[in-house]
């Protein structure tokens, strides 16, 4: 869309309109993450965009959606967006080169430069702060370098309400669903998943699933104590939340068993990303109370038939796995010999 001309109060209004109807259409929260910085953009007539989640259990922020850039973390006390989300307050900078909250080494690297900002705290209707949208680089009327003001801010508390909505409806919904040692999601949030992103969703595409178990797990608990043992499944949940993209699913099926829904993916490409995870989980030590634990974790992967419940999804691959742990174990089966 074009971002050259300053938008007039009918022409914003039929932008919004589109942008409304194209959410209601959406399923998946990045595309409508997209969508809602997009207007964002739009709004202000900036040049890039960006919308940040505070991550406080990990105290980093990160992009859920940037225009223009590619995805980025930061530590939560840094940076504009860090200032912003922190103090609860919104920051016109039209001058960043001279502030001492700009980080100018993301210009050096790339090569762009950076002229206004404006970051926005996106709130939760407790009015709690859960994240931060950041427009870069205002466009005039004429296409000439602008200055972000109050109603560019007007605009903008838009899209912020949005995406502040959409975000807070994410994590409320997964909180309700969340195993309370490993932060992610229980069975109960596997079905709603499929249910979601897969029974209903007309888009549907393509997806697979992964089913991973650490392999003698019971000896870790022998040996270590069942404190050690929280601290495994702990750090095993780390890392495969920590591999996947916002809307795949990460879920702990019980016990040491856990299950990955990968959209957009199929068997052999998912089958390349589980063997890079086991050798990731292979190559670790986690380190409790001093004492280094070297751990192995075996993988069934298989396509998701959207035609089967959830439960003919999991007995499918659990078959995999499981031949995966009597022919050895550590190691990734996407197909079963016969």
């Amino acid at each position: 869309m074009d971002q050259k001309k300053y938008l007039s109060s009918d022409e914003l209004l039929e932008k919004i309109f589109y942008y409304m109807s194209k959410l209601f259409e959406e399923k998946e929260l990045s595309k409508t993450l997209f969508l809602l910085t997009d207007l964002g953009k739009t709004l202000v007539n900036s040049d890039r965009a960006s919308f940040w989640f505070w991550d406080k259990r990990k105290h980093v922020a990160w992009t859920l959606a940037a225009l223009g850039i590619d995805t980025i973390t930061i530590p939560e006390n840094k940076g504009l967006v860090g200032a912003a989300m922190m103090g609860n307050e919104i920051l016109i900078i039209n001058n960043p080169y001279e502030d001492p909250r700009f980080n100018p080494d993301v210009d050096k690297n790339s090569g762009y430069h950076t002229k206004s900002i404006l970051t926005m705290p996106v709130t939760n209707s407790d009015g709690d702060v859960i994240g931060a949208y950041q427009a870069v680089n205002k466009i005039n009327t004429d296409g000439s370098e602008g200055i972000f003001t109050e109603e560019d801010v007007k605009r903008l508390s838009l899209a912020t309400a949005f995406c502040g909505r959409s975000l807070e409806s994410y994590v409320l919904h997964n909180e309700a669903i969340e195993d309370p040692l490993t932060g992610l999601r229980n069975r109960r949030g596997l079905h709603s998943y499929y249910e979601r992103r897969i029974v209903t969703n007309k888009n549907f595409d393509k997806a697979s699933i992964i089913m991973c178990d650490i392999d003698h797990f019971k000896r870790v608990n022998d040996t270590y104590g069942h404190n050690a043992g929280d601290e495994v499944l702990k750090h095993v949940a780390n890392t495969l939340s920590n591999s996947i993209g916002i809307d795949d699913g990460a879920f702990r099926w019980g016990g040491e068993e856990f299950i990955l829904l990968l959209s957009h993916r199929e068997k052999k490409e998912t089958a390349e990303f589980a063997e890079e995870l086991r050798k990731a989980i292979e190559a670790d030590v986690i380190t409790f109370e001093g004492t280094d634990i070297k751990i192995t974790m075996s993988f069934g992967v298989s396509d998701i038939d959207p035609a089967l419940t959830t439960e003919e999804n999991v007995e499918g691959v659990d078959a995999k796995l499981y031949y995966a742990k009597e022919h050895g174990r550590n190691r990734v089966i996407s197909d079963i010999a016969e």
